[in-house]
């Protein structure tokens, strides 16, 4: 929606002659304008929401945890899941940890670099 409004914008600063133009140049204008508010309002919704489901979730609210799983078939007060992990298992999940933080900063500094270089572009030699 973002991109979107910027490419109305765009479009409602060019300069034409006519009267059809005209409106058509503000009527993207206004599209903008609303596309822009109203992706802005959903973002804000959203944050919103990402922190309500988190209050929830850490509340207790929901009460659907991995060892309440067999509720169902026992009850609450005899579901149960036992987790055992062995020595395999710890050395994957320390792989994948080791491997998703450098994946993270990998595309980190590759966000940061192209930013860099959009706001600050280097002098032709």
């Amino acid at each position: 929606m973002l991109l979107t409004s910027s490419i109305l914008t765009y479009c409602s600063t060019i300069s034409y002659k006519g009267h059809s133009i005209r409106l058509l140049r503000q009527v993207t204008r206004w599209l903008s304008i609303f596309l822009r508010r109203l992706a802005k309002l959903i973002a804000g919704y959203n944050a919103i929401w990402i922190v309500v489901i988190g209050i929830f979730h850490f509340s207790g609210f929901y009460d659907r945890c991995f060892c309440n799983s067999n509720i169902m078939g026992v009850g609450k007060e005899a579901a149960h899941v036992i987790i055992s992990l062995v020595s395999v298992d710890m050395g994957s999940m320390l792989a994948a940890q080791i491997g998703g933080f450098f994946l993270a900063a990998v595309v980190a500094t590759i966000f940061v670099v192209f930013v860099a270089l959009f706001i600050d572009p280097p002098l032709p030699p």
